[in-house]
């Protein structure tokens, strides 16, 4: 399997657990939040404001780590030690090319 199939499949993985946790939080907690602050008094709304306003916190806290992790920010902060480059060796063309080159016969008739 190659890394770009597998960065697809990490992403929908991470997508699809992303919509689980806040469809799991928004059915047990915020629906009956919402519910329940129909007939609360101020106090009870600040304190159920309050207490959503963590439970969002927690939530996308939870996604930008799992995003830090699974997408390897890291390596754009942090990259690995690299080898020293090595200098590059000039050739001389014409002094190659001399010993390359193979002489002509000398004629004798000359």
């Amino acid at each position: 399997m190659s890394r770009f199939t597998r960065s697809i499949l990490a992403m929908v993985a991470y997508l699809i657990g992303a919509a689980i946790l806040i469809s799991i939080v928004g059915h047990y907690f915020l629906f009956p939040a919402m519910q329940a602050a129909h007939g609360a008094s101020a106090p009870q709304k600040r304190q159920l404001m309050a207490t959503s306003r963590l439970m969002l916190m927690v939530v996308l806290f939870v996604l930008g780590v799992v995003t830090l992790m699974l997408f390897r920010v890291r390596r754009f902060f942090f990259p690995r030690p690299t080898e020293k480059p090595q200098r590059t060796q000039y050739v001389d063309a014409w002094a190659e090319a001399g010993r390359r080159a193979e002489a002509p016969p000398l004629d004798d008739e000359a």
